[in-house]
């Protein structure tokens, strides 16, 4: 039987057995984003984004969704590099006010900024924009000229864009920030955009997982049941199996769990990938490469340089 198993974790990576699996498997940087990966597992293909923001809002299905994350661009001699993203740094009351203010300048009959149950920012469209942007998972340390929309409509976000940095270079809600030290959002990044999919593929016969994205690309599909991770057990090895950590509570059991299965070939296929700041591994195991003990250890740590 094949398993997947998706980990990601805020902080720091510290398991003996995800590091054996390193070291045994073949492993590969992926171009994907977590989120991305996720879409790619369920046959969901890009058009031209990932529509991520739409999977991640959920409450309209005719509409066209993007983030529109709070971010800081530091000046870089003669150009900007994104170096910050504010996602999780806001107050509930500050990004409210944050989007009541934009609307104020920017709604129209097209386009409104709105918040998810999270307090996530969005870019609500009700025409599909001619645009391709690029999620934080593929920004380099570059200038952001390479990574702005693109496509027909370009010039015109661009012009947008523009506009909503000079809204921001003396709002309020920057003050308060500079106050106490905190850097100041001086733009608004778009990205993750399309219309929520119609229905999704699903090629495992089980799944657990704790995933808050994982969760609500499944909801798409009715027919699609989420199992949590306390009743996986030995025979949720009988068949294909996909597993979604997003934090490290059950990572001892569940690796011990996986290790054993593989050990005893009920798992003929394993494909881990590990998510961390926007990076992503891939650890693929076959049952022969068990039999590697005299490779050097790798640590997943090591890889990610996460000290």
């Amino acid at each position: 039987m094949n398993t997947t198993l998706l980990c990601k974790f805020a902080l720091e990576f510290n398991h003996p057995l995800l590091d054996r699996f390193l070291t045994i498997g073949h492993a590969q940087s992926t171009k994907l984003s977590y989120e991305e990966l996720i879409c790619q597992l369920f046959d969901i293909k890009p058009s031209p984004d990932y529509p991520l923001a739409s999977i991640d809002y959920q409450e309209n299905q005719a509409s066209y969704y993007l983030y529109a994350d709070p971010v800081y661009l530091s000046l870089q001699r003669d150009t900007f590099f994104l170096e910050k993203r504010f996602t999780d740094d806001f107050t509930q009351n500050e990004i409210k006010d944050l989007c009541d203010s934009l609307n104020k300048i920017f709604q129209s009959d097209i386009q409104k900024f709105t918040l998810n149950h999270e307090g996530r920012l969005f870019l609500e469209l009700t025409i599909r924009p001619k645009i391709k942007t690029t999620s934080f998972a593929h920004i380099k340390p570059q200038s952001i000229d390479l990574f702005m929309p693109q496509g027909e409509e370009a010039m015109s976000w661009h012009a947008f864009m523009n506009e909503i940095q000079m809204f921001l270079f003396d709002h309020p809600i920057n003050h308060e920030r500079s106050k106490r030290g905190a850097l100041s959002a001086n733009s608004i990044w778009f990205s993750g955009g399309g219309s929520l999919p119609k229905g999704i593929l699903n090629r495992y016969a089980a799944i657990f997982s704790n995933a808050a994205f994982l969760k609500k690309l499944i909801s798409i599909d009715a027919q699609i049941s989420l199992q949590p991770l306390d009743i996986l057990d030995q025979a949720s090895f009988n068949q294909d199996t996909l597993i979604a950590l997003e934090n490290d509570e059950d990572i001892d059991r569940i690796l011990g769990l996986i290790w054993n299965n593989f050990k005893k070939r009920k798992i003929k296929t394993l494909d881990i990938y590990v998510s961390y700041q926007d990076h992503l591994l891939h650890i693929d195991n076959q049952f022969m490469q068990i039999l590697k003990l005299w490779k050097k250890t790798n640590t997943v740590k090591k890889y990610f340089n996460v000290h």
